[in-house]
């Protein structure tokens, strides 16, 4: 599961029995008017709110952005001590955040804050400005009925129908007008979860249907949609959405993927289930996000960046809704929008203009172009060449972690993980030549036995694949071969290496990895200290590639590599990392392309 929410929460009963007796059910006169269409107003014994109209952002554009980040409720709560919080910051005319809020089509809340914690002036005063700005609001909740076994305190997905309608209530009542609910991760919750629990997805959509009438009751036209993991399979999502609309005869409005980015082949996987979403006619949305090990703001963007990256650019992604949201202790600041190291200046560096490369192979030579999607030629800018192996045994290539050793650790060790504790399942071939690890200041290789040169010693290797010390082809001594079909697993740890915490370390793999070891699994660092695993770091086993160096663009936006012929089984990948004005790019070309 992907966070901490009323799952984790084990929100009072009291608390809640509370709030529902505060609100009333007295007639009131009002209406609300959206797009032409009135909507009764709930009962409440409050002062009447006054008609309202509001007009959103146009949400066909593509991507749009939807933006969810913690509200004081949930920080005070997650993180005690952690430090003053930015949420009521943004719902001010002047915030710091222009560019990003225009940018900004849908806020997604939480559900305590809503119900619960936000007082009747802050709602009115978050809706006024989100209201002002265009920007659409939705909420989460798990609309599954609560049962002694399955409840909010103890699984996600269930909340049940009671909290949904409060919560709509009270969005009514302070002036606010709901645009989407997010079913949240009902069929996670009651597909993979206990045993007690277990339901099919035309189970899953039925019980849903109650929660949803409850805030339609409210919000007649509220849109709703579904955010799962779905165990990244695209045959379940397939179930999820065929269950769902034969239960309540429409589609889901949009299906919001929550990556397991610790799986290998995440963003494969994710944009097959953005394939079979689309087929279905419903729009596709993904959360990035960082990790909840990062240690920094700054490390904590990166991430979420390289995963925005990594989708759309290298995968080919074509999100409908692009969400950020953390449920972590990091981004801790949100403003203000120039500042690096905030949540709204990753919002900023997703809606910078893209640009397009393209690389083709003519007249015995790499040529190509760079340009903005406007067609405007990008000039100077660098572009990274490299040969990428497609087939054969791959190429000798160095695969590294580096960072902080956590709060904790004594010691740890590398090695890797396939086709077991990474939900995947591959072929996998790949020799390893050498592992080292050092911290900041050392110059010995920390790894017992890291190149093998006493065989085995002090290294743990199981699983059903085939393996075995073989003659190293890149210097003299061992190598350890691995071979691996398809679900079979191996697994590989070193001996113990003593760190230091807090000390910035490197750790290094040096290793020939076969192009169809892709997805299978990956190379690992896990820190540990006397009571187990503390933090692990991995990186997926891919084919190294051959550096073949940079080129510039021209003012034309043109560039040219001459003298380089690849051989068989290996292509040309041109990379342009991208600037402060410009998203990064890809272009791949065989010789033969031209």
């Amino acid at each position: 599961m992907r966070r901490l929410t009323w799952s984790q929460l084990g929100i009072a009963v009291s608390l809640l029995a509370l709030t529902a007796a505060c609100i009333s059910t007295t007639a009131e006169s009002s209406t609300t008017t959206v797009s032409g269409i009135s909507t009764p107003a709930p009962s409440t014994t409050s002062a009447p709110v006054p008609a309202t109209t509001v007009t959103w952002k146009d949400l066909s554009i593509r991507p749009h952005i939807w933006f969810g980040p913690l509200d004081p409720w949930s920080w005070g709560q997650f993180y005690p001590g952690a430090g003053p919080f930015q949420f009521y910051d943004l719902f001010t005319e002047d915030a710091p955040w222009p560019r990003a809020a225009e940018a900004v089509g849908v806020m997604r809340l939480y559900p305590v804050w809503l119900e619960s914690f936000a007082t009747r002036g802050q709602l009115e005063d978050v809706f006024e400005d989100l209201g002002r700005r265009g920007i659409a609001i939705s909420f989460e909740l798990g609309p599954l009925t609560e049962t002694a076994a399955c409840n909010a305190s103890t699984v996600e997905g269930f909340a049940g129908a009671g909290p949904a309608l409060n919560i709509a209530r009270r969005i009514r009542q302070a002036g606010g007008v709901l645009h989407s609910m997010d079913l949240e991760h009902p069929f996670d919750a009651a597909s993979y979860g206990p045993l007690a629990c277990r339901m099919s997805p035309v189970e899953i959509a039925r019980d849903s249907l109650t929660t949803i009438e409850a805030v339609r009751s409210i919000f007649p036209e509220v849109l709703v949609g579904s955010i799962e993991t779905a165990d990244l399979d695209p045959e379940a999502v397939a179930a999820w959405l065929d269950g769902y609309r034969e239960v309540t005869g429409e589609h889901l409005a949009y299906f919001h993927l929550d990556s397991n980015f610790a799986i290998p082949d995440w963003s494969s996987r994710a944009k097959a289930i953005e394939e079979v979403v689309r087929s279905r006619g419903v729009e596709f949305g993904i959360i990035y996000f960082g990790d909840a090990e990062d240690t920094s703001d700054e490390e904590w963007l990166a991430r979420a960046e390289e995963r925005f990256v990594e989708y759309e650019v290298i995968t080919g992604g074509k999100p409908d809704h692009a969400i950020f949201q953390s449920w972590h202790t990091h981004p801790e600041r949100l403003l203000p929008e120039t500042d690096a190291g905030t949540f709204t200046y990753l919002i900023n560096r997703y809606m910078r203009p893209r640009s397009v490369l393209e690389v083709a192979f003519v007249d015995a030579a790499w040529s190509g172009s760079l340009t903005a999607e406007d067609s405007t030629p990008l000039a100077g800018a660098t572009i990274q060449l490299s040969g990428e192996p497609v087939s054969g045994p791959g190429l000798v290539g160095t695969y590294t972690i580096s960072g902080t050793v956590p709060a904790g650790a004594t010691g740890a060790d590398v090695g890797y993980r396939i086709n077991t504790e990474c939900n995947c399942s591959g072929q996998a071939e790949l020799t390893l030549h050498e592992a080292t690890y050092m911290e900041a200041g050392s110059t010995s290789n920390l790894v017992p036995n890291g190149d093998f040169s006493q065989g085995l010693e002090g290294w743990g290797t199981w699983g059903s694949a085939s393996y075995g010390l073989v003659d190293s082809d890149i210097r003299t001594g061992n190598a350890l071969r691995v071979s691996a079909a398809p679900g079979l697993d191996a697994g590989l740890n070193s001996g113990t290496a003593a760190v230091t915490a807090g000390a910035g370390f490197t750790m290094t793999v040096t290793a020939r990895v076969d192009p169809v070891s892709a997805g299978s699994g990956y190379f690992q660092i896990i820190f540990l200290n006397p009571g187990g695993e503390v933090e692990r770091r991995t990186i997926p086993l891919a084919a190294a590639r051959v550096d073949l160096g940079v080129v510039e663009t021209g003012v034309d936006g043109r560039f040219e590599l001459s003298g380089t012929e690849l051989g068989a089984g290996v292509r040309l990948r041109a990379w342009f990392a991208g600037d402060a004005s410009h998203w990064p790019a890809l272009a791949i070309a065989e010789a033969s392309d031209g």
